[in-house]
């Protein structure tokens, strides 16, 4: 496909998803990181912190997360990519499947026992 800055984000990522072995999360990955893209990439450190704090259901699916982000922030290609690493940041650090909840910085009151 030749002059990928024509294509919109949406016909790329169609394309990205017929690939064997690809899905919706490496599909996204590389439109936001390689191809300068304004997509949230949603993965199991996203789901998993988001519902950990009762922002999304368990059973809500990649679309409907993503399209918490991509309603509530800016389409900017900067935000996404510094947002997206700060939560795989918080989510190996902090939120595995064995969680640091005392220690989480996104546990308030953890942290301040006065409150």
């Amino acid at each position: 496909m030749k002059n990928l800055e024509k294509v919109t984000t949406g016909k790329l990522r169609e394309e990205l998803l017929n690939i064997k072995g690809v899905g919706h999360e490496t599909a996204d990955s590389i439109l936001l990181y390689a191809l300068h893209r304004p997509v949230f990439v949603i993965d199991a450190y996203t789901k998993r912190i988001f519902s950990r704090h009762h922002l999304i259901k368990n059973e809500a699916d990649y679309h409907q997360v993503q399209q918490l982000f991509e309603s509530g922030l800016p389409l900017d290609i900067k935000l996404f990519n510094e947002y997206h690493a700060l939560l795989v940041r918080l989510g190996k650090t902090f939120c595995r499947p064995e969680a640091l909840c005392d220690l989480c910085p996104l546990n308030f009151h953890s942290h301040d026992k006065s409150l």
